[in-house]
């Protein structure tokens, strides 16, 4: 009788052992559940984002947008532009941010987009901590102009930031700058932490031994049975 019992407790034993080997490995992000504060708005604190203020700069426009893409959820984009501004100026810049309902979908939709850039831009990549950016020259019948462009990931949200000059105009600093302030602003907001994505393949092999743990319990338990 305590060795059909013993086996039972051996193998939660074994489990919980598992498990806490395992866990520590686990990719645990903190998911994010809206994009409240994580743009620039109107109402923010001067004294915790002094970057984008008047004079200098003056709040455009908001909008949102919608992607057909999996595990899309919302997005929120919003422009700020120098109403000053002479040749050579940096003209406006946009922030942008999207949330997915989970980390592998916002790294596919975010690798994709820069491999979109790779693929149909002449570009010179910047280097940006955490960061993707580029800039480029753009040019149609109405608009010569110099654009940088950045897209990172934090836990499911991809964020995305253009910073828009006049030709002759570098936007390099300014897109280091302002790809950075983002990146820290959705950092400093955090996800929450009561919502952990475990990937399913650190899952995997434990669950694989709690079930052959299970047959080969249940096999010894009937044969005691017997």
């Amino acid at each position: 009788m305590k060795k059909t019992f013993s086996i039972p407790i051996s193998a939660a034993l074994t489990s919980f052992v598992l498990l806490g080997l395992l866990i520590p490995a686990a990719r645990a992000d903190c998911l994010y559940l809206s994009l409240d504060g994580l743009i620039p708005s109107k109402s923010d604190d001067p004294g915790v984002y002094p970057v984008l203020q008047e004079t200098e700069w003056y709040y455009g426009t908001s909008w949102s947008e919608t992607l057909s893409v999996p595990g899309f959820i919302d997005c929120r984009a919003v422009e700020y532009y120098r109403r000053y501004a002479g040749p050579g100026d940096i003209r406006s810049v946009e922030f942008y941010v999207y949330l997915f309902s989970d980390v592998n979908s916002a790294e596919a939709y975010c690798n994709s987009e820069i491999d979109n850039v790779k693929s149909v831009l002449v570009e010179t990549e910047i280097s940006i901590v955490g960061v993707f950016g580029v800039v480029y020259e753009y040019e149609d019948e109405c608009v010569k102009m110099e654009i940088g462009a950045s897209w990172g990931t934090i836990s499911n949200v991809v964020f995305k930031v253009a910073v828009y000059a006049n030709l002759g105009e570098d936007p390099t600093d300014r897109l280091i700058s302002f790809s950075s302030l983002e990146r820290m602003r959705i950092l400093d907001k955090g996800g929450n932490p009561s919502v952990p994505e475990f990937s399913s393949l650190i899952m995997i092999p434990f669950l694989a031994s709690a079930t052959l743990l299970a047959i080969k319990i249940g096999r010894k338990s009937h044969c005691g049975i017997e």
